[in-house]
């Protein structure tokens, strides 16, 4: 009976490691808080006349955004991957799953609302596509929050929510934007560094 006894608190120790230990995702959403909040400033001083970007010009700023993200991306994945066999745990499992499915679905709402925008040839249907981004924020944040038992997580799940309602309340305003660079900043780039600092810790 005692060693069954053991052998339950010996699992149960190895579940609670799994949930509490390191997330090794924390650099990349820093890094994607950075490119495409600095890129809503870029814009915004852009549509302020402050910098000389219109037209198809911001449509190239963000792809050139893109593609720095890209580059990061590529470099922070091979930079991690060696380490990433070493460090198995449910918690980093589920946060890279909520993740890499709130960037895939952020890109098919990019898709499906300009293909609703094309067949009712109504532009400003793409409002909508900016609070949904968030939207998608909180649920990856909520998601991550319950499976590490993070609390703080929570917090930043909440915030994602808010922040989808104050884009849809700042549609057609020219605040918009900095505002979603600011969002960027707190709802990525910070958490993102907390998760880094919490790896160096552990």
């Amino acid at each position: 009976m005692a060693d069954v006894k053991d052998d339950i608190s010996y699992m149960r120790r190895l579940a609670e490691q799994g949930r509490r230990g390191p997330i090794l995702g924390g650099t990349f959403l820093a890094a994607a808080g950075v490119v495409f909040g600095g890129t809503c400033f870029v814009q915004w001083a852009g549509q302020d006349g402050l910098l000389p970007i219109s037209g198809w010009g911001l449509l190239y700023l963000w792809l050139g955004a893109f593609g720095v993200f890209a580059l990061v991306w590529f470099a922070l994945f091979f930079r991690l991957r060696a380490r990433a066999g070493s460090v198995s745990s449910a918690s980093n499992a589920a946060f890279g799953v909520a993740w890499s499915s709130c960037g895939v679905g952020v890109l098919v709402a990019f898709a499906a609302t300009e293909i609703v925008a094309a067949v009712v040839k109504a532009p400003i249907v793409l409002n909508a596509y900016v609070p949904m981004i968030f939207a998608f924020y909180g649920v990856a944040w909520f998601s991550s929050a319950a499976m590490a038992r993070r609390s703080w997580m929570f917090a930043a799940a909440a915030a994602s929510f808010a922040f989808a309602f104050i884009m849809a309340a700042l549609a057609e305003n020219r605040l918009q934007t900095p505002m979603m660079g600011v969002a960027l900043l707190l709802l990525l780039t910070v958490p993102g560094f907390r998760l880094m600092v919490e790896d160096e810790r552990q």
